[in-house]
């Protein structure tokens, strides 16, 4: 069910520059700190460890971009998943909650940040994210969301009714806008952020997964099909694609399954009606509905299926009626050009995971869908705490061991077939 398809070119990486694949690992290494895993989490550990002095290697199972990272919808959001602010810091204690909080609301413009500083061409838009509400219970939850970061000191905007509804180009009842955020081609970041990581000085190996580890005195030695790496500090950023490589941990995780699908090229008349001032959106029904504009004036929008049989020609039809609906200056469903899926990683509680799993082994991630901003900060904290340069007690998150979710592989199917449900509980509401 979570196979990925990931040879074939997508709209993200049609429209993205080319990037040449680096090599597979070849023989036994040893370095300082050693990355399992290259996307957004993975990537940004490998920048805060060689940022912090080390030698960096980091291993891609398949390519770089072609997982989680480089396919999904490219919000790039400084929103918790689900939660408020003070709902995290009830949860961690003020002081975790409090450093939690502040690297969430940083985190869009620490990934605008990153391709800044590396002048990464990841189709950029920093125009905001708008979460509009379409009942009246949503609408009091948007407002506790824009009072809380408000009073936080996030840049933030609350939106009427009218506006709301003008900005977006279809009826809400009001809203709230994170001025920070924005979106991206996400592939066209992966490839431009591991072309700066290769300049940085960090060793990057592609086509080449992670086997099994074996324990050594004084760190680990971690095995491929071709070759090994030892390293005193092991990093595994698998995220969705969390296999065996440790015991029991891909039972801390749930992958879900969702797709993607985009129109062709907007008219002037169109996009001049339909998200006005190019922001991202992504409202507060169960089955959500987002979007946001590509490059090239492509409207990119998604969902999942119960069952994914004939997938492409469904979820192309699911997109056009949503769309249809949505916004009415389409005078009916207008046709779905793209379509591609991906797998992301879930936990119940949609709080993102650290764990010190043995000494000098930790992994970090778990985003629960708000993980495009988030795992560039987070990830960075990861690489700085495995080179030395952060303590358990100054990390953004408490460090646990291992959380398994009770019944998983009945968790796993549950959550992939809960929208169906969901959908039923927003015509409810």
């Amino acid at each position: 069910m979570f196979e990925v398809d990931w040879k074939t070119p997508h709209l993200w990486r049609k429209t993205a520059k080319s990037r040449e694949t680096a090599p597979a690992l070849q023989g036994d290494l040893q370095t300082d700190v050693l990355v399992v895993g290259g996307g957004f989490t993975g990537m940004a550990a490998a920048l805060g460890a060689r940022d912090s002095g080390v030698d960096v290697i980091l291993l891609e199972g398949n390519e770089i971009g072609s997982a989680a990272s480089g396919r999904n919808n490219g919000l790039v959001i400084s929103h918790h998943s689900k939660a408020s602010p003070s709902e995290f810091e009830a949860v961690y204690g003020k002081a975790v909650g409090t450093r939690y909080n502040r690297m969430v609301a940083d985190a869009a413009g620490v990934a605008f940040g990153l391709m800044q500083r590396f002048n990464i061409d990841a189709h950029q838009v920093q125009e905001g994210w708008i979460q509009p509400a379409h009942t009246e219970a949503t609408l009091a939850r948007a407002r506790q969301f824009h009072d809380e970061w408000k009073a936080f000191g996030a840049d933030v905007s609350w939106l009427d009714r009218a506006e709301v509804s003008a900005r977006i180009g279809s009826p809400y009842l009001g809203g709230w806008m994170v001025n920070n955020s924005g979106h991206i081609n996400p592939f066209a970041m992966t490839i431009g952020l591991a072309a700066a990581l290769e300049r940085e000085g960090v060793t990057i190996h592609e086509n080449s997964r992670a086997t099994r580890m074996e324990r050594l005195q004084g760190g680990w030695r971690v095995f491929t099909g071709s070759g090994s790496v030892s390293a005193p500090q092991v990093i595994l950023a698998t995220n969705a694609l969390t296999g065996d490589i440790w015991p029991g941990l891909k039972k801390t995780l749930v992958p879900f399954k969702v797709f993607q699908a985009a129109t062709g090229p907007l008219s002037d008349e169109l996009r001049a009606r339909i998200l006005v001032g190019n922001p991202a959106v992504s409202d507060m029904r169960r089955d959500l509905r987002y979007f946001h504009y590509d490059r090239d004036n492509r409207l990119v929008s998604g969902g999942t299926h119960t069952f994914w049989l004939d997938e492409a020609d469904r979820g192309r039809a699911k997109v056009s009626r949503m769309l249809g609906k949505a916004f009415q200056a389409f005078g009916g469903e207008p046709e779905m050009v793209e379509y591609w899926h991906g797998t992301f990683a879930v936990v119940p509680d949609r709080r993102p995971r650290l764990y010190r799993l043995a000494p000098g082994l930790v992994f970090g991630g778990v985003y629960s869908g708000r993980g495009v901003a988030l795992s560039m900060s987070l990830g960075q904290e990861i690489g700085r705490w495995a080179a030395g340069r952060r303590t358990d007690e100054q990390m953004s998150l408490p460090v646990t061991s291992m959380n398994p979710i009770p019944f998983h592989p009945i968790a796993v199917q549950i959550a992939n077939r809960m929208h169906a449900w969901n959908r039923f509980q927003d015509r409810r509401s």
